[in-house]
């Protein structure tokens, strides 16, 4: 009797993770989770983990932890145990104990150290029968069949990662990272609006929920302002943050197109045109109106310049991570160098 195998494809983000399967399953989880604060927040929970949404909301009686940071994995105990809690909790929403056989393919960042590796590998061996870690802008052109001379830019939370494809596993020299990413238009809108109007009390939540709902750039400007709800000193004010909206999610345009050229002069030249002309612009920060087409503008110095938008920026890199999973022998794993050990 043949085995069952269940394929998985994890994208590991710093804000949210993806999870979906060969049976269909498909879920989204903040990547957060939270330990009762005391006996007492123990005995209430009657857990003692949290994740996601739950975790945030009962957040008061709990110490919240992020186990990605700016896209890394902090080296300690405790932080590898988060993440290997996350992740075993992410694999257990596939409902794996159906299966003979488990096999996960997991999206890392671009430039996620060897210790980053190691952590998410050990955290999945656990409860799968083989993993493997790949890049998220890989997976992303992986998904979307793009893998022939294509330049990813997928923009995270923490990070903004940039990745050459070129039909086969990018090694380090091909990806590049940037910390300005979607929590840095978070804090960027933070500080436009306290410059703006002095005594503006926000928090990051805030911020980050005004940016999903009406992030813009100068490629794609709005018919009517931005007015938001917010307290000045205590009191209770609408005010028009439009300009500080462009500002935040401009501000992470030029280190992105620096790195894009970088890597494409450090290309073979003969496939120059071809990365110019495969642009592909992925991650949550994908969403900001009129962001591709401003930086194709910027990059319009080097020639013709084509950035493609996804559709779905939330769920392609577990995509293409379970295609991947699906598709890949076992065998060849050990002949791609993001393999897992």
């Amino acid at each position: 009797m043949a085995e069952e195998v269940l394929y998985i494809g994890i994208d590991l983000g710093t804000f949210r993770s993806v999870m979906v399967s060969s049976d269909g399953h498909e879920e989204e989880e903040l990547t957060v989770i939270g330990t009762p604060k005391d006996q007492i927040a123990k005995n209430f929970l009657k857990r003692d983990v949290l994740f996601g949404e739950d975790a945030l909301k009962n957040r008061l009686a709990l110490n919240l932890f992020r186990p990605l940071e700016l896209g890394v994995i902090k080296d300690t105990p405790e932080d590898r145990q988060f993440i290997s809690n996350f992740i075993n909790h992410l694999i257990s929403l596939s409902d794996p104990e159906d299966y003979d056989r488990v096999i996960a393919v997991i999206g890392a960042p671009a430039e996620a150290s060897h210790v980053d590796k190691t952590a998410i590998f050990d955290a999945a061996s656990g409860t799968v029968n083989a993993a493997m870690i790949i890049s998220e802008p890989f997976a992303v052109a992986y998904a979307l069949d793009m893998i022939e001379h294509t330049l990813v830019i997928d923009i995270g939370a923490g990070t903004a990662d940039l990745c050459r494809v070129y039909g086969t596993i990018p090694g380090p020299g091909d990806q590049m990272h940037t910390g300005h990413a979607g929590d840095f238009v978070d804090a960027q809108l933070i500080r436009e609006i306290q410059r703006k109007y002095n005594g503006a009390q926000i928090t990051k939540d805030m911020a980050r929920r005004w940016k999903e709902q009406y992030s813009f750039t100068s490629a794609a400007v709005p018919d009517d302002p931005v007015v938001v709800d917010f307290s000045i000193e205590g009191k209770a004010m609408s005010l028009d943050i439009t300009d500080c909206m462009q500002k935040a999610c401009e501000s992470i345009v030029d280190p992105i197109v620096e790195n894009v050229k970088l890597l494409i002069a450090g290309s073979n030249p003969e496939y120059h045109d071809q990365f110019r002309r495969n642009m592909i612009l992925a991650g949550g920060g994908s969403g900001i109106k009129g962001l591709g087409a401003l930086i194709e503008r910027r990059l319009s110095d080097m020639g013709d310049v084509t950035v493609h938008v996804v559709d779905d920026p939330v769920r392609l890199g577990a995509m293409g991570g379970l295609r991947l999973a699906m598709e890949v022998p076992e065998d060849m794993w050990s002949n791609l160098t993001l393999a897992s050990r």
